[in-house]
Formats: structure tokens, C-alpha cells, sequence
């Protein structure tokens, strides 16, 4: 790690790493035990599955190919340091230390 470049915080898998800049948002849902973590505000333009080996994750993308927001679902403790541990992400101790919890706002189906 060069001067100035921030600490790995989860794995790197397959080289794909998703970068947290910014302190997320979590939205948190625990009658179904998921939890959406909001990495920036931007209009979703695609959704994919994430292969984790603990847990049920999708990966919002915006038009440009960046990652806005991780769906976690199936756990059972939301600290945001438990949630990231099922994907790669590359930030530091001090963005995680200013994580926002919120309670996921629930439409009505």
C-alpha cells in the first residue's frame, strides 16, 4: 500500500472492489432481515446478483457502471463492518465510523 492510499476492507474478489468514498446510508428492514446499503445518490439503472458465500447480495449500478447501493439479505447483525464483510470494498476506519442508520422506508405492495 503506497502513502496516501486507503486500507482494504474486505476481500478482493476476482479484482472487482467497490470503492466507499463517501459514508453510507443503511437502510435497515428487520421483519425481513435485509439491510440497503446507499453509497450515493443516483438513479439506479441496473441491478445484478453478487456471488456471496454467506448471504443473499445484489449490487445496484448507475448508467456509468458504478456501484450506488448493496442489498443485503438474510442477516442478522447490521453494523455496516458486517454487512461489507460479503463484499470487496476498498474504504477507511473513519468513513465506516460516520455510517448513517435509518429504518427502510416500506411501500405499500
Amino acid at each position: 500500500m503506497s502513502a496516501g492510499s486507503s486500507p482494504d476492507t474486505g476481500p478482493d474478489l476476482h479484482g472487482f472492489v467497490i470503492p466507499i468514498t463517501e459514508p453510507p446510508i443503511v437502510e435497515i428492514d428487520t421483519e425481513a432481515t435485509a439491510a440497503y446499503i446507499r453509497l450515493r445518490e443516483a438513479k439506479v439503472a441496473r441491478t445484478e446478483p453478487f456471488d456471496s458465500e454467506s448471504g443473499f447480495v445484489m449490487l445496484d449500478f448507475d448508467a456509468e457502471g458504478n456501484v450506488v447501493g448493496i442489498e443485503v439479505v438474510g442477516q442478522q447483525e447490521f453494523s455496516i463492518r458486517e454487512l461489507i464483510k460479503l463484499v470487496p470494498v476498498q474504504t477507511t476506519e473513519t468513513i465506516l465510523d460516520h455510517t448513517r442508520y435509518v429504518t427502510a422506508k416500506l411501500q405499500a405492495a
